[in-house]
């Protein structure tokens, strides 16, 4: 009998990817899963839903799952799973890391297979550094867009960017609250309601999401300051994602200055497991995609 394996991504509340990164992971998990002769199972779900989405779909004993690949919206939501499976089920963490997953490896279970796959979010960062330092003006000033606070991925390519940006070039940051349009665009609005009155000036926005760089760069171009509308507008806007259907094609239009590939974990996420239970080759606790500035020229040799 086919392994069965339930995927639970980020959704919103019709059960829809709550972005193009996640559709694309849900796209990856179904055809690597089938691929690989499992039983897939792929669901969205809200991050505060997530957890009793998942609860639910195990209490079915008439079709148990075999093993959970799962990319949760918060470290609280992290614990409830760890604590739950533990024992019971395979678990593949994606995009997700915590001292919590280290204290929870030993003894997971016989013939469970427990890993985490993660985008290289610190690389992340570090290759948008690059960019902007290929962009900016000596002495320039860019503005930087986080993710939410809350994740780790933000905090990550952050620190990998700051590791990688030229130390001449001033860098200013605010905090979207989600990883979409819209969150860039109030993101940018509460920043710019202080920057406003003050004498300065912004060469590049750098977004941690296709998304929020879209959002931001079009908050920007629209203040009703007209110097300051012109220089957004000159500003070079980068983002990360590349995702086939925008981000890549952003790029590729001019919209976007450039952006860094970040592959989609789900389908090693079924590799691992393949492996596990056809070679019995038991999969490391981390493993990492491999990130890619989008033009490759966007840094020079």
């Amino acid at each position: 009998m086919a392994k069965r394996v339930f995927v639970v991504l980020l959704g919103d509340e019709r059960g829809e990817p709550v972005d193009l990164h996640q559709a694309l992971q849900r796209a990856e998990a179904t055809r690597e899963g089938q691929a690989a002769g499992f039983a897939v199972e792929v669901v969205c779900a809200p991050g505060f839903d997530q957890f009793r989405v998942l609860k639910k779909r195990l209490a079915d004993e008439a079709a148990p799952v075999d093993a959970v690949v799962a990319e949760p919206a918060s470290g609280s939501t992290l614990a409830l799973i760890l604590r739950d499976l533990k024992g019971q089920k395979g678990l593949v963490l994606l995009n997700a890391w915590d001292p919590l997953i280290e204290q929870s490896a030993p003894g997971w279970g016989d013939g469970l297979p427990f890993a985490t796959v993660s985008m290289p979010h610190e690389q992340i960062g570090e290759i948008q550094g690059a960019q902007l330092s290929a962009v900016v003006p000596e002495k320039g000033s860019v503005l930087v867009v986080t993710g939410p606070s809350r994740a780790s991925a933000s905090q990550e390519r952050l620190r990998g960017l700051r590791a990688t940006l030229r130390p001449d070039v001033t860098l200013h940051d605010t905090e979207a609250g989600q990883w979409s349009e819209a969150a860039g665009i109030i993101a940018f609005n509460s920043w710019y309601g202080i920057f406003k009155s003050r004498n300065g000036t912004i060469d590049a926005i750098a977004g941690q999401s296709d998304d929020i760089a879209m959002g931001a760069r079009n908050a920007a171009i629209a203040v009703a300051n007209p110097r300051h509308a012109e220089m957004f507008a000159a500003a070079r806007v980068l983002g990360v994602g590349a995702c086939p259907g925008y981000g890549l094609e952003l790029v590729n239009r001019g919209t976007l200055h450039a952006s860094v590939v970040a592959p989609a974990t789900a389908g090693t996420a079924m590799t691992l497991l393949k492996r596990y239970w056809t070679d019995g080759q038991a999969p490391p606790l981390r493993s990492f995609n491999v990130a890619r500035p989008h033009p490759a020229s966007s840094i020079p040799a």
